[in-house]
This record gives structure tokens, C-alpha cells and sequence, in this order.
């Protein structure tokens, strides 16, 4: 079983780690607003729409913090360059939630009706588009062309690993290595490009830019994993969010796919019945045998392995507010999926 994180490693929720980041966070929704003003007014309008009704601003924060590991500075600070790629980085992964709502034909996010819900897939696949457009706008604005090729190759990873998941949907031959691959390009790149921007706006050389891009793919698949388990034993109530989405929309994730290798010669026709026809009543079944097969315990132990692999990049680093959140993070998250069951 893998070992756990370093018991010196804190965990704490992250709403205590990420306090000393208020006021660039502030920063950050006035840029990201300011960026709406650059489009035409009726498209401005739905562009505020979206870009209000996002969660917790993960991937400006692991920027912030990144930034902040690199170069010592206290968390509070956050210059216009810094802001700029932190927001650069959000306004695509907003592109890409616009994107997904469409494809899942889903009508709310975050209670709040979707863009696709609201306008209709035509305007809102071009809204998408416009937000991307405007993320590498950013990015070229900066004077070295290495960020704008990042973004590029990251926002070309997302959307290869849509149309890869989208290709595999009810594909029972799926691969844990395929599920991984698709998760680090879908969420892993731009949780990656978050963590290696901000270390570049920190001063990092490209070798420890290198590290930092690996730290935030590592992390990003592991928070996928824990997210795709709570998709499955998660509480509707203190998840905010419908459960079981993947598999009425055929997503085999890794606690699925890990069962389908454990399973019985006599009970793998079920679980494939169930998958392949997903209804509430079966998906209590399939619960059943999920735990009986402890997939669960195991998709977590391998979510925990990549956390590990994430800690040891940040080896090197100067022991610093930054990293400290940074290390906060990975064992707050390695401590949640050990509660998995």
C-alpha cells in the first residue's frame, strides 16, 4: 500500500491555506471582468454571464502559489504580469466548461443556467470560442513567445482529450493508461500550465519551470481521480452537484475500469450490462460491487501515488509561504482520498 505523505506535511482545508490570497484573487476577477469589455457589447454581456459562475479559481491559485514558491515573495503580492497569466489560464478553462455543457447537454452549473441552456448551443459554442481567442490575445501579449506557445499546446491538450473521451464513451476495453492519458490531457495540462506560468512569472529557470509543469499535471490528475470517485460514492448535498453523470454519459473512470479487471467471470456480464445501460437502480448495484472489489480504496491508492510523485517535484524549492501552501495542498487532497472507501 503506498506510504502516506510526510506527517510534517500539514493538512488543512484549503479555505485557511488560500486566505492570504484575497486580494490577488480580487485582482484577478476585476482582470478577467476588464477582459469582457474587449468584445463587442452583446457578446461582453454573455461573456460576464460565464466567467461569474465559476467555482473556486483552482488553477489562478496553484499559479499564485506557484509564482510564490519560486521567488519567496509573500502570497499577497501579485503583479500585472502575474495576473495576467493566472487569468490567461482561467479564461480557458472557462472556454472549455462552456464547451463541455454543450456536449453534456447539461442546463445548470452552479445553479445558475448554463450558456447552452441560455442561448442555445450555436451562440455558446462561439462563445467558447471567443474566450479562447481572448486567452491567447493575452498570452501574446507577453514579450517572449514561449508563453503564448504554452497556452496553445495546453488549450490543443484539452481539447484532445474531449474528443479522445468522447471516442471511448461505453468502450469497455478502455485502459487504465487510456483513462490516464485522456484525464492528464483534459485536466492535467492546464492544471500544468497553471503551476509552470506561475513559476515563470516567479523566476524559475526552465528546469524548475519543467518541475513546476509536472507538479501541476500530477496534481491534476489526481484531483480528476478524486473527482471522478465522488462522481460514484460522493454525497449529492455536500458535493453541490448531480452525481452519477459519468456513467449515464458512458465516461468509464478508473474506479469503474478497475473493477472490470477484478470482476468474476460470473459477475462481469452484469457490471457490463449496467454500464452499457446505466439506470439509478443499477447504479446501486454497481455500488455493490464496486466495495465488495474495494475499487474505490485502490483508484484512491493510485490517486495518492501521483500525489506523492507531485510532492517530490517541489523538491529543490526554498522553504517559503509558497511552497508551504503548495505542500498544504498535495497532503490536504492525499488525505481526502484516503477517506475514500
Amino acid at each position: 500500500m503506498p506510504q502516506p505523505l510526510p506527517v510534517s506535511t500539514p493538512r488543512r482545508d484549503p479555505t485557511g491555506i488560500f486566505v492570504p490570497l484575497a486580494r490577488p484573487l480580487a485582482g484577478l476577477e476585476r482582470f478577467i471582468l476588464d477582459q469582457c469589455a474587449a468584445f463587442e457589447p452583446g457578446v461582453a454581456d454573455c461573456a460576464r454571464y460565464v466567467v461569474g459562475n465559476q467555482g473556486k479559481r483552482l488553477r489562478p491559485v496553484l499559479g499564485f502559489l506557484s509564482a510564490r514558491a519560486c521567488d519567496g515573495r509573500p502570497l499577497e503580492d501579485a503583479g500585472e504580469d502575474l495576473l495576467r497569466a493566472c487569468a490567461i489560464v482561467e479564461m480557458v478553462h472557462i472556454a472549455t466548461l462552456v464547451h463541455d455543457d454543450i456536449m453534456d447537454g447539461a442546463a445548470l452549473r452552479r445553479s445558475r443556467l448554463t450558456a447552452g441552456a441560455k442561448w442555445g448551443k450555436e451562440i455558446s459554442v462561439l462563445l467558447g470560442d471567443c474566450l479562447f481567442a481572448q486567452a491567447l490575445v493575452l498570452a501574446a501579449s507577453f514579450p517572449t513567445p514561449a508563453i503564448c506557445r504554452r497556452v496553445a499546446e495546453a488549450a490543443n491538450l484539452v481539447c484532445s482529450g474531449e474528443i479522445l473521451q468522447t471516442q471511448r464513451r461505453f468502450d469497455l476495453k478502455l485502459s487504465e493508461a487510456d483513462y490516464l492519458r485522456i484525464i492528464e490531457m483534459k485536466t492535467g495540462s492546464l492544471f500544468a500550465l497553471a503551476a509552470e506560468l506561475g513559476a515563470r512569472q516567479g523566476g524559475a529557470s526552465e528546469t524548475r519551470a519543467a518541475a513546476f509543469r509536472d507538479f501541476g499535471r500530477l496534481l491534476g490528475a489526481a484531483y480528476q481521480i478524486y473527482d471522478d470517485c465522488l462522481d460514484l460514492v460522493g454525497a449529492e448535498k455536500e458535493i453541490g452537484k448531480s452525481l452519477g453523470s459519468d456513467l449515464q454519459e458512458g465516461k468509464l473512470t478508473l474506479p469503474v475500469l478497475l473493477l472490470l479487471r477484478e470482476a468474476k467471470d460470473s459477475e462481469h456480464h452484469l457490471v457490463s450490462s449496467i454500464l452499457l445501460n446505466e439506470h439509478m437502480t443499477g447504479r446501486a448495484l454497481l455500488l455493490e460491487f464496486l466495495r465488495k472489489h474495494d475499487a474505490i480504496r485502490a483508484t484512491a491508492q493510485r490517486a495518492r501515488d501521483l500525489l506523492r510523485q507531485a510532492a517530490a517535484c517541489l523538491d529543490g524549492c526554498s522553504d517559503n509561504p509558497g511552497r508551504q501552501a503548495l505542500a498544504e495542498t498535495v497532503a490536504y487532497l492525499d488525505g481526502k482520498m484516503a477517506e475514500l472507501k
